[in-house]
């Protein structure tokens, strides 16, 4: 009886605590029709490329696993750049949040042309490791030709962004990631259909809808004359001191991400012993994974900014309660998502134009994310939400690397390569890795360590 009242009391002070429930969903509500948009926009390009065929899917499927490394990489620089924006806003300074604008766009910039570089000389190359049909490659580098410019665009994109969440102000993401999704799906349907360009069609598409988003973005950070404008000198006033304390936080982010990528595109380059309708089968349940993941990603986004905002005004306590609390949402949020893409997945499948074989797997590839989607999303607020937020980076990048070299990218290999097992089997034994994170990332929160005030 005391412990049936303790747990009543326990779901009543959770429902009643009004000013974390206001704060976070301030921020997800925003951040889940971004992340819906932005999963929009790969599963129009993906449904409408589909109606090419088998081959153009996975050739843009395999081109855009280069974007993946490089988004991922992206990522990295502006994860850490979002701790430390979070916690100078949270703190007031806005001085600091204008010199790790500036040097989060200089660092996002660098990886851009770096990618930019490697596609413009080396792409037949590139593609090989991810396909053996030469048709499938072919098609996959005359689209990422056409694309790779864009790349510079996302880059100072992603970067703003970042900025604008940290600073709450993530209803001006959702507004320009809007006007690109309709301007990409108009774009594509020109492109593709009536002038028949084919992926090179899509490429272009992507490449004016993101020429658009960022003039937008310009646009309304101009109209509303928000604090992140300043000199350009301002963004440059970081010395060697804030560099070195930048760096400390930021490069185990950036080198989990490009080892966690590094190894999903390892992964993805197994699956090819498969076959090419495996691939496909593959690339489509990434797109529909992406689409219900958001509300896991938003919530862990919100808690992350919530999180550096609290610890940046030095209110330890408040951050501790407000992890607990992020997790159980994500949790409740993610089981609900699950349930909903098992009741919606042979519907989606049936929207895009592929063969029986390549339905038939992804059914049973939608079926595993759907039962582990929980726990991917659980992941996500754990590592990139909470662990983050106070700095913990060093760890978050170790237990990354260790699920991913030691179990996914093995399972990958031994199921795909080895053993010839059908793609979905192969899948399964990949998607362990993230049971196993649960175990770790839960035992660091109860730690406290990731408790920490950087600025």
């Amino acid at each position: 009886m005391i412990k049936t009242n303790t747990f009543k009391n326990n779901i009543k002070e959770f429902l009643e605590d009004k000013i974390f429930f206001k704060s976070l969903f301030i921020l997800v509500i925003p951040i889940i029709f971004q992340e819906l948009l932005n999963s929009s926009v790969n599963l129009v390009d993906n449904f409408m490329i589909g109606q090419l065929g088998e081959v153009s899917i996975t050739a843009v499927g395999i081109a855009n696993q280069i974007f993946f490394v490089f988004n991922l990489v992206l990522f990295g620089i502006n994860s850490g750049a979002g701790v430390f924006i979070g916690q100078y806003f949270g703190k007031g300074d806005i001085h600091g949040i204008h010199k790790v604008m500036g040097f989060g766009l200089i660092l996002s910039i660098l990886n851009a042309l770096f990618f930019f570089t490697l596609i413009m000389f080396i792409p037949e190359y590139l593609m090989s490791l991810y396909s053996k049909d030469l048709e499938v490659i072919r098609e996959s580098v005359k689209y990422l030709k056409v694309v790779s410019p864009a790349y510079i665009l996302i880059s100072i994109t992603v970067c703003i962004n970042a900025i604008l969440k940290a600073i709450k102000k993530p209803s001006y993401p959702m507004i320009t990631t809007f006007i690109a999704l309709i301007c990409n799906i108009i774009l594509n349907y020109i492109f593709i259909f009536i002038l028949n360009f084919g992926v090179i069609g899509a490429g272009l598409a992507t490449l004016l809808a993101r020429t658009i988003e960022l003039i937008c973005q310009f646009s309304i950070i101009f109209y509303k004359k928000l604090p992140i404008i300043t000199k350009i000198t301002n963004y440059l006033q970081f010395n060697k001191d804030f560099i070195i304390q930048y760096i400390k936080i930021c490069l185990p982010v950036i080198i989990n991400e490009v080892l966690w990528a590094l190894g999903v595109t390892i992964c993805n380059m197994a699956y090819k012993f498969s076959g090419t309708n495996a691939q496909s089968a593959i690339q489509i349940t990434s797109t529909v994974q992406n689409l219900f993941t958001v509300m896991g990603v938003a919530i862990g986004s919100g808690c992350g900014i919530l999180l550096s905002n609290t610890l940046g005004n030095k209110d330890i306590e408040k951050a501790k309660t407000y992890a607990k609390k992020c997790l159980i949402l994500t949790i409740i949020f993610s089981f609900i998502m699950g349930i909903m893409l098992y009741i919606a997945s042979p519907f989606i499948i049936n929207i895009f134009n592929i063969q029986e074989e390549v339905k038939e797997y992804t059914k049973y590839l939608l079926l595993i994310v759907s039962i582990g989607l929980i726990f991917k999303s659980y992941n996500y607020t754990a590592i990139v939400g909470v662990l983050r937020s106070g700095g913990d980076t060093t760890y978050t990048a170790i237990l990354d690397f260790c699920t991913v070299w030691f179990i996914a990218i093995p399972m990958a290999f031994l199921g795909s390569y080895y053993l010839h097992f059908p793609i979905y089997i192969t899948y399964s034994m990949v998607y362990f890795e993230e049971f196993v994170k649960v175990f770790f990332g839960t035992n660091r929160i109860k730690k406290g360590k990731w408790l920490k005030t950087l600025v």
